[in-house]
């Protein structure tokens, strides 16, 4: 399995595209992928900022959601961010903790991470 932790916003920086990137490539070589988001990553889940005319950060990772990718949202970084991840998230991402990261970490067979 292929971990990879998010840690950083959509649009100021170009970490969300690259995940988006490698997690397609590496589900196109047929690579069980996790994605966990953390921290400010919270905001690339938001499900408002899937526009249909657009391919906006969100819809993006909507993409992968649907290809059976697991997103994985770290639910007391959403609370400090004022964030409900049980309603204002994409649909199929599930609420985590960093304890269940640190379990993941562990049962993974590589793990990127990208910060800025």
């Amino acid at each position: 399995m292929l971990l990879i932790i998010l840690f950083s916003s959509p649009i100021q920086f170009q970490n969300t595209d690259t995940v988006y990137r490698f997690t397609k490539a590496a589900v196109e070589e047929g690579h069980e992928v996790i994605v966990f988001c953390d921290v400010d990553a919270i905001y690339n889940l938001i499900a408002r900022q899937v526009l249909p005319e657009e391919k906006t950060p969100g819809k993006k990772l909507a993409e992968l959601i649907s290809r059976g990718v697991n997103f994985l949202v770290c639910r007391e970084s959403a609370r400090l961010r004022g964030i409900d991840s049980r309603r204002a998230l994409i649909k199929g991402t599930v609420e985590s903790s960093l304890g269940e990261l640190a379990l993941l970490i562990d049962q993974s067979d590589r793990v990127v991470a990208f910060s800025v």
